[in-house]
């Protein structure tokens, strides 16, 4: 249950995410790796989650301790650790306190959009993205290590939400980009990173010059 909640939670937040899975601390820790966030169930046969935690060192990444007793979770921050989920483990509970951590502790604060692709809500990271594209009768986000995907939202909502981050810029009646991702302004179009070309308009030609040298000079 916690790895199924743990996948969807990164997942849903558009961040990739690699899970290992351990028996018992003492398999943890004779692995050897290193991992940007742990989640131990205090009740681990052999080393419990406490202990394995304080093998692992108060420098180490951030520790989330699982536990059906509160008083564990008293002896929790004697190591440190992060957070605490009770069990039963609920999806609400245990997303309230990774919402935290990863805020807190790794860097979870990156600007993101809301989208719905397949009905299903996603949390895009802006950086990711490098342009959406209206195209028969739908919006298509193509990121930056080339995948696309199709989302509900309209081209026009998609900018009003975008309007606090200058980076991005409705250059075309069909073309909204990242200028972080624009590699040069050549005649009437943006060439990206990736080397696709985007058009622009004319009626949109002045703003997206201006917008482009401006964020090239930041």
């Amino acid at each position: 249950m916690v790895v199924g909640y743990t996948s969807a939670f990164f997942r849903e937040r558009g961040r990739e995410v690699q899970i290992d899975t351990y028996g018992n601390g003492t398999g943890l820790l004779e692995s050897g790796k290193q991992y940007d966030l742990y989640l131990l169930d205090v009740m681990m046969p052999g080393l419990n989650g406490i202990e394995t935690a304080a093998r692992l060192g108060k420098g180490s990444s951030p520790v989330v301790l699982i536990t059906s007793s509160l008083e564990a979770a008293v002896d929790g921050y004697s190591v440190n650790a992060a957070g605490f989920i009770l069990k039963p483990v609920g999806k609400k509970d245990f997303e309230a306190t990774m919402e935290r951590v990863v805020k807190q502790r790794l860097g979870g604060d990156d600007a993101c959009i809301s989208v719905v692709h397949n009905r299903v809500p996603l949390q895009l990271k802006l950086e990711r993205i490098a342009w959406f594209e209206n195209r028969l009768h739908r919006v298509f986000v193509t990121l930056t290590d080339g995948e696309v995907i199709s989302i509900h939202q309209k081209l026009t909502e998609l900018q009003e939400e975008l309007g606090g981050y200058p980076g991005f810029l409705r250059c075309h009646q069909s073309y909204l980009v990242n200028l972080e991702q624009v590699e040069r302004l050549e005649d009437s179009c943006f060439y990206m990173k990736d080397g696709q070309m985007i058009p622009i308009s004319r009626n949109f030609y002045k703003q997206s010059k201006n917008a482009y040298y401006h964020h090239r000079l930041k």
